[in-house]
């Protein structure tokens, strides 16, 4: 009997470390299966992370890899820890998912521990090469630090407005393209406005 209450700490002691083990379980997915030793950000980690913020292909390709890192790497620096195990992985057939990714690994862990694997993956009956990046945080302190001085050097805010103008431009000159195809289509026909305005194409 004179054991019990070192028992019960011994077992209220294993209890707390379970609890602190599993609160440090990373998974950029919510939901997805995960346990402490990763941080996980896969799949398509630019393809999750373009969902939280817009950023059109039509912006800049800096600002494009720009975004995609600084939204990865602000996740890291504020939900995982030294030691853990990154997971990165994106489509090798976009352009911005190699540079991005591999800077945010670069940032994140010492550049000879990245290790990449090539595979493939598939979307109805399209297939494509994908990529998966692994490596142990160590730098979490000095990503840190970097995610403060680009905010200092480039604000945030800056860069998604950027981002906006550029959707917006693209979309500007998608429409003005459609207009201009449709006014010449229209020009070709003999319509009762065509007409009254003599025959002539405006």
């Amino acid at each position: 009997m004179t054991n019990l209450p070192t028992i019960q700490q011994g077992a209220i002691a294993v209890a707390l470390v379970v609890v602190g083990s599993s609160a440090l379980a990373v998974s950029l997915r919510t939901g997805k299966a995960t346990d402490p030793s990763v941080c996980d950000m896969g799949h398509n980690t630019n393809g999750y992370l373009g969902g939280k913020m817009l950023v059109p292909a039509a912006a800049a390709p800096k600002d494009q890899v720009d975004a995609f890192f600084r939204m990865a790497s602000a996740f890291i620096a504020s939900r995982c820890a030294n030691g853990q195990v990154l997971i990165l992985q994106g489509s090798a057939d976009v352009d911005v998912d190699t540079p991005s990714l591999i800077q945010v690994a670069n940032s994140s862990c010492m550049a000879a521990d990245v290790k990449r694997t090539e595979s493939t993956a598939s979307r109805g009956d399209y297939n494509f090469p994908t990529f998966e990046l692994r490596c142990t945080i160590v730098k979490h302190t000095q990503l840190q630090k970097q995610l403060a001085d680009l905010e200092r050097a480039d604000p945030m805010d800056s860069l998604k407005a950027r981002l906006v103008r550029a959707g917006q431009g693209a979309s500007e000159t998608s429409t003005s393209s459609g207009s201009g195809a449709a006014s010449k289509k229209d020009c070709g026909k003999l319509t009762l406005g065509s007409i009254l305005q003599g025959g002539s194409c405006k």
